[in-house]
């Protein structure tokens, strides 16, 4: 935990270039580390989620980064909400993506999850870019960056020296960024959280919106059972439950 709070210590900006930006980055130090003296400091579900609510004032803030995720999703394990700690564990799989320990801890939250069904096969696109898995989403975005600046410079030097095989390197560090690109844009609901939810609370989906419609489901829909997002109606969030099929439910009995 020591090691996460100090990469985003160095992320949320030791040096900035105004002392406006250096408030507020100093403001979100101090709430980050003091979220995480209270996780330490924790005795009873309710000071879990004091750590998980100063966590979670970062996040309303604009800030979004794989630390802050991970530390929130063990504060709502602890305090026994399963579905959110399974929500925020997720959020920060595509910023930690080769964390043996976030991949442990979001194992143990499905595996005692009491609203646990089957998990949904990856998308396809994620069996084509085959990487995906193993970069974060601010590597693929940087590198694809990189990669385009490299490509431009290198076409320079083959029109100035004119250099007929730099003009191939040039092409495939441009493919290169082409598909990076493209990996972080199908990605990207993924950090967002926009094409998942994990329900929060024991709840009934509905065939249709409003609590008129008969049940979706023979069961209730518990802690932790997650689902893709197919639509979204206001208060109400039609999802795919893997195993079960289709049905709508209350927003606030959700988290995205």
């Amino acid at each position: 935990m020591r090691l996460s709070m100090v990469c985003t210590l160095l992320t949320l900006g030791f040096v900035v270039p105004t002392s406006s930006f250096a408030a507020e980055a100093g403001t979100r130090q101090r709430t980050f580390v003091r979220a995480l003296e209270l996780f330490d400091a924790a005795k009873s579900p309710q000071d879990y989620h004091e750590s998980a609510a100063l966590l979670e004032s970062l996040l309303a803030d604009g800030f979004r980064n794989g630390a802050v995720y991970y530390n929130l999703g063990n504060a709502y394990y602890r305090a026994g909400e399963f579905g959110r700690a399974i929500a925020a564990y997720r959020k920060a799989k595509p910023y930690r993506p080769r964390d043996p320990y976030l991949e442990a801890n979001l194992r143990q939250a499905l595996s005692v999850a009491p609203g646990k069904l089957p998990e949904p096969p990856p998308p396809w696109w994620k069996h084509v870019l085959f990487w995906s898995g193993w970069l974060s989403f601010p590597e693929k975005v940087y590198g694809a960056f990189g990669a385009s600046l490299l490509a431009a410079a290198v076409a320079c030097v083959a029109f100035f020296f004119r250099r007929g095989r730099a003009y191939w390197l040039s092409a495939v560090l441009m493919v290169m960024s082409a598909v990076l690109s493209v990996d972080a844009l199908l990605g990207y609901r993924d950090v967002t959280g926009a094409n998942h939810g994990v329900v929060t609370s024991e709840t009934i989906a509905r065939k249709g919106i409003g609590k008129d419609y008969e049940p979706a489901f023979n069961q209730p829909l518990k802690d932790g059972a997650e689902f893709s997002v197919l639509s979204e109606n206001g208060d109400w969030i039609f999802g795919h439950f893997e195993g079960i099929g289709d049905g709508w439910l209350r927003r606030e009995q959700t988290t995205l």
